[in-house]
């Protein structure tokens, strides 16, 4: 396990026993990135025709204290199967880009998670001058990123996939 804060960026690495086939889906798919969370603040809306292709989008409806009510479109950037998937979302003038990277190895899958964040004039709100305050000072990052999450989240997944093998 690898884990890299910088000012503007997250890095969580994860080593799956698992090939790229299998975890691809549970990575990527919104359906499931709820499922296997310490402590859900958000629930997804997706639409019956949803595919993981380019320019799709789904939506995250936000319950957490101190974002209840946000909703928030996740956007497909860039989809290459089972080696690079990446989105984005915009919440309270932050935008935030989420990378997954899986590269195959004697072990598994190596599944490295990057959340890169900047300003962003959409969904802004009064309060977005807070949270742009807190990106420029790197507090955004200080306390947002929860590898201790990361790291349940991957183990759940790769409990469910045992299971299902």
């Amino acid at each position: 396990m690898r884990i890299e804060k910088k000012h503007t960026k997250t890095i969580f690495q994860f080593q799956s026993h698992y090939q790229q086939e299998q975890v691809w889906e549970y990575l990527t798919h919104p359906k499931y990135s709820v499922g296997f969370s310490l402590e859900p603040c958000y629930y997804n809306e997706i639409s019956e025709s949803f595919k993981l292709e380019k320019n799709n989008k789904w939506t995250e409806i936000h319950t957490g204290e101190d974002c209840t009510g946000d909703v928030v479109v996740c956007k497909i950037t860039d989809a290459d199967t089972y080696n690079l998937f990446t989105t984005v979302r915009h919440q309270a003038g932050i935008k935030n880009t989420t990378i997954f990277k899986l590269q195959k190895n004697e072990k598994g899958t190596i599944i490295t998670e990057i959340q890169k964040f900047s300003l962003s004039i959409k969904k802004m709100k009064p309060i977005s001058i807070f949270a742009w305050l807190m990106l420029m000072t790197g507090l955004l990052t200080k306390f947002s990123f929860k590898p201790e999450e990361d790291e349940y989240w991957f183990k759940k997944m790769e409990e469910h996939i045992k299971e299902i093998h």
